[in-house]
């Protein structure tokens, strides 16, 4: 019911817009017509002007004329001249306001015509004059053709003047009919106008009270949600509170971290200064077995240092220096001089498209990429030469780069436990080292405000894939 109601509503509306589309857009047209009406009226006008003008400027050449035979004064004929001149622009000028009637531009040459043969006259009479036949001159002027000449123009110009009256008084109707018809579109479109918004609010009352229903339901679902909202602050507050305190107890870790690491270097190497004492002061005394377990000792004492050094190293991470511009060209370059004799050993190729430059700690980066590429140079099989692919890839705030080989991969199984502190996937006498480089690597990426993940298989290679923020300043 309510969507029938809705679409005879709509349709009321579409009418209504339609019709007084069509409305507007007539009476714009008459408007437009009115306008050309009215311009056309105005030029009427302006054309009886001009004629008026066009046959006094006649009328003055002449009167200027004789006023120079009867005194012969040269600034008179400078006059005639002068009034002479003006004429043909007038008749010029008029020919061109009357280039959209055929009758009146017939007119204009005829005149035209006409003031030839009475400047003509006017000519031989001023040349009679300067020969001083004074008979001959007085001839021409009582002469009748001079006087039909005369009649001919004024005929002309009545011509004119009667054919323009009937042209303005044309048009003048044409614009009563367009004013008349504008204003009665206009008040029947404001009648409709009217009558269509009547039966709109009549259909509209209905749903208006349905609406404001509707809205008292709504009011209380928003203030429900509101209060939700509320909580949420509140909970999102209790959130950043213990984010806060999380860092603070992170940074306390770290601390703790360092100092544990540093602290416990001191007893293992009085152990390890003890046994070497013992063993070279009791070496004729000891049989091979408490060599061995001596040897043993050593091992284990060398294997925590190294823990050790490692567990300060990585609490130092992000500690090494301020943020700064870090080309990562330079740093791959670095790098490549670090294992320089490991590469040559080896054949290895490092393949590298252009790097960029982020804002970052240089000594971490370095480390970071270091780490990579050094376990790359160092898990291949013996019978395969190193290849080392690195490739950038951007976006808006960040770039991924990829770290790819072709060396003995990593097993499915331990993909997940890699970025772990101390996480060794083969024996120290296969492949050296504590197991903590990778967990340094993602612990740098995410300093970097980015995240590392691999992709391997098993035999074929391994691919790492590390993305950075741009610039950590932002």
């Amino acid at each position: 019911m309510h969507r029938k109601q809705a679409k005879k509503i709509l349709s009321s509306i579409y009418l209504n817009l339609i019709t007084l589309l069509g409305i507007i857009v007539l009476l714009g047209v008459i408007v437009i017509m009115s306008f050309q009406s009215q311009d056309w009226l105005l030029n009427t006008s302006e054309v009886r002007n001009k004629i008026l003008e066009t046959h006094a400027a006649i009328n003055s050449v002449e009167s200027k004329n004789k006023t120079f035979l009867i005194t012969g004064e040269r600034i008179n004929r400078e006059r005639y001249k002068s009034a002479e001149l003006l004429a043909d622009v007038k008749i010029v000028d008029l020919k061109e306001r009357t280039t959209t009637n055929d009758d009146q531009q017939e007119n204009v040459k005829k005149l035209d015509s006409l003031f030839q043969l009475k400047k003509a006259e006017m000519s031989e009479l001023v040349a009679l004059h300067d020969t001083g036949d004074t008979m001959e001159a007085v001839s021409i002027v009582s002469s009748i053709s001079r006087q039909e000449l005369k009649n001919e123009i004024a005929e002309v110009i009545e011509d004119m003047l009667e054919v323009n009256e009937q042209l303005f008084t044309n048009r003048n109707k044409d614009f009563n009919l367009y004013y008349y018809a504008s204003i009665l579109i206009l008040l029947f479109g404001i009648g409709y106008m009217i009558y269509g918004l009547y039966r709109v609010k009549s259909q509209l009352i209905p749903i208006f009270e349905r609406l404001n229903n509707a809205n008292e339901i709504l009011n209380k679902e928003i203030d429900l949600k509101n209060s939700e909202i509320t909580l949420r602050q509140k909970q999102m507050a209790i959130n950043e509170q213990l984010i806060d305190q999380l860092k603070e107890k992170n940074k306390e870790l770290n601390q703790f971290a360092y100092i544990a690491s540093h602290d416990l270097q001191e007893p293992l190497r009085t152990v390890d200064n003890f046994v070497t004492i013992f063993e070279d002061d009791y070496a004729e005394k000891l049989d091979d077995d408490a060599h061995t377990y001596f040897d043993f000792i050593k091992g284990a004492t060398s294997r925590m240092r190294n823990l050790i050094n490692g567990l300060l190293q990585y609490s130092r991470i992000g500690r090494s220096g301020e943020i700064e511009a870090v080309n990562l060209n330079d740093i791959l370059e670095d790098i490549k001089k670090d294992f320089a004799q490991r590469i040559e050993e080896s054949d290895a190729q490092i393949l590298s498209q252009p790097l960029p430059t982020i804002q970052g700690y240089k000594i971490e980066l370095k480390q970071l990429f270091a780490n990579l590429v050094g376990n790359s140079l160092k898990f291949v099989p013996e019978d395969r030469n190193p290849v080392i692919n690195i490739d950038v890839y951007e976006s808006n705030n960040n770039y991924q780069i990829t770290i790819s080989d072709n060396g003995i991969g990593i097993p499915e199984k331990y993909l997940s436990k890699i970025f772990d502190m101390f996480t060794r996937l083969h024996s120290e006498t296969a492949y050296s080292g504590q197991g903590i480089g990778l967990a340094f690597c993602k612990k740098i990426t995410e300093l970097h405000g980015g995240i590392i993940s691999v992709d391997s298989n098993e035999g074929e290679g391994t691919t790492f894939m590390v993305i950075l923020k741009k610039d950590l300043t932002s």
